[in-house]
């Protein structure tokens, strides 16, 4: 027996050397598979609170359910990890079934401990307001954005959204309507763009939106058209009893990558050159960055 704890032990202790989830995936199951003639498996997390279940790896295919073997395996307080374990040979593991918990519960460990690193990196990523990603997402993953379209030889439209006068509402108002605001954009954003596209909360009132695999400008011109479009005619509920409203409207800067800049602090940077001078159009406007229309721009 305590060879086979060693054993199972430097297995556990390889899985914490593994770098993604996916891969911890499948190094448990090539071991099962090699000392325990296992030929599938399903890893499902558990919320012991709500009984939610969230199916974390699926292989293959699962056995006919007279060749399933089910491993719970406690986490914490509040989650618990369910295996599912399909074999053929149904003799083997009934005789090792002891063995095979022992082993699933020191990777069950690892692997929930790699779960929990990603979310928290995850929760780091996210404004807490809009629960959209937030700049350090942006200054985290900018590269690989644009790595991507060069790769592929596309696009990519960055809309810089601000709100018409944003602090009035702080000053007439409070926070608290100033968030329902920022949330009722965020889902405005969100419904009015591909699931493709990314959204970013920048800062205070200001959203980036990254258009990914744009034919040319005039394809980030509609939809940053729509976005304004769609936005002024959402209502924001400022008191619940008295069914009080409020309706704003957001300017949009435009810049496309690669045409306007070939990083993306500078096409972060024209895409503010272009919000400020869709500001001074007045509200509900658009202005697609241009060298020539931009270069007397003072900020200060």
């Amino acid at each position: 027996m305590s060879q086979i704890c060693e054993v199972i032990a430097k297995q556990n202790d390889n899985l914490k050397l593994v770098k993604t989830l996916e891969e911890i995936y499948q190094e448990i199951l090539d071991y099962l598979k090699d000392d325990y003639h296992v030929d599938d498996i399903e890893i499902t997390l558990i919320d012991l609170d709500s009984n939610e279940e969230e199916i974390l790896y699926k292989s293959s295919k699962i056995l006919k359910e007279e060749e399933n073997f089910v491993f719970e395996l406690i986490q914490s307080e509040h989650t618990k990890i369910k295996v599912i374990v399909a074999t053929r040979d149904t003799e083997f593991m009934n005789n090792n079934r002891f063995i095979m918990n022992l082993a699933l519960q020191a990777f069950s460990q690892t692997l929930y401990n790699k779960l929990l690193k990603g979310r928290l990196k995850d929760l780091t990523l996210i404004d807490n307001v809009t629960g959209l990603y937030n700049r350090q997402y942006l200054d985290n993953y900018a590269d690989n954005i644009l790595s991507l379209s060069n790769r592929e030889q596309k696009k990519i439209g960055f809309l810089k959204i601000g709100i018409d006068q944003f602090k009035a509402v702080i000053d007439e108002f409070d926070y608290q309507v100033g968030d329902k605001v920022l949330k009722v954009l965020a889902d405005t954003l969100k419904k009015s763009v591909r699931t493709s596209d990314i959204i970013v909360k920048i800062d205070g009132d200001e959203f980036l939106v990254i258009l990914m695999n744009i034919i040319n400008s005039d394809n980030a011109i509609m939809i940053s058209d729509k976005i304004i479009k769609n936005f002024s005619e959402q209502k924001v509920v400022v008191n619940e009893q008295t069914a009080q409203s409020l309706m704003k409207t957001i300017c949009s800067g435009i810049s496309i990558y690669p045409d306007d800049a070939s990083n993306i602090d500078d096409i972060i940077r024209k895409s503010d050159i272009a919000l400020y001078e869709a500001r001074n159009l007045g509200r509900s406007k658009s202005f697609k960055f241009t060298e020539e229309e931009t270069n007397t721009i003072d900020f200060f």
